[in-house]
């Protein structure tokens, strides 16, 4: 009887060390999931369009809208004026208004006085303020922040109290909008290759982009990428300068 009994708790004991054994690989294999699934959250993507708004600006809003994205528009300020209804409609769908001029001209806002280019960011503000009724601090200085943005620049784009981002993939869809249009999608791809952290695509609303978009936005998606719209309360800095103050 002693030694049945002996039997049957080795048995048991033989069970729930298995048991344990099996947990714990599950627990392991658990952890890993959760470990990749925080990796690929963190393959974040910002879609930004500059230049418009302008007649190619509903189509390309058109295309974020069926595929269920936000992005971020940086903005002209007479193209503001001349196309308020799409700005309207733009912020209305949870876009992003950026900043980017008055007069998009090297030589106004770089070769003068050294406030020229946050008073352009400024009067295209309240234009903006004043056609959407909201506010925006968020800047892209025409043809990027290098070499023009040097620090006396830079400070008077912090006492305005703005934010300026560049980007860290750019199509050149401004040079192969009409001559290869394929060649932004490849453009992008390429620029994916080996990027860590957040990722900032330089667009612009133009036509060529805009027929682009939608194969654009699928492969990102498919690849494992999560498109967001730029949130104020959660900037974090994407300047040439590396400027953290911006």
């Amino acid at each position: 009887m002693g030694r049945k009994v002996l039997t049957i708790l080795s048995v048991l004991l033989l069970l729930l060390c298995g048991m344990g054994l099996a947990s714990g690989q599950a627990a392991v294999k658990g952890k890993g999931n959760n470990v990749k699934k925080k990796a690929a959250s963190e393959n974040v993507v910002y879609l930004t369009f500059d230049d418009g708004p302008n007649k190619y600006t509903p189509e390309i809003l058109n295309v974020l809208k069926k595929k269920k994205v936000k992005a971020t528009f940086f903005m002209i300020e007479g193209n503001i004026k001349r196309n308020p209804k799409i700005v309207k409609r733009m912020i209305k769908e949870g876009h992003y208004p950026g900043l980017h001029s008055v007069s998009h001209d090297a030589k106004k806002l770089y070769k003068g006085h050294p406030d020229n280019v946050a008073k352009e960011m400024d009067q295209t503000r309240k234009t903006l303020k004043k056609v959407a009724k909201v506010n925006s601090n968020l800047v892209r200085v025409p043809y990027g922040s290098k070499p023009y943005m040097k620090k006396p620049l830079r400070d008077h784009l912090v006492k305005k109290g703005f934010k300026m981002w560049d980007w860290n993939i750019d199509t050149l869809d401004w040079k192969y909008n009409k001559s290869n249009p394929a060649k932004i999608t490849q453009n992008v791809k390429a620029g994916l290759k080996g990027k860590k952290g957040p990722v900032v695509i330089l667009f612009h609303d133009s036509k060529g982009t805009a027929k682009q978009l939608p194969g654009i936005i699928d492969y990102l998606l498919e690849n494992g990428y999560k498109i967001e719209v730029y949130q104020p309360e959660k900037h974090f800095m994407m300047n040439y300068w590396k400027d953290k103050r911006l």
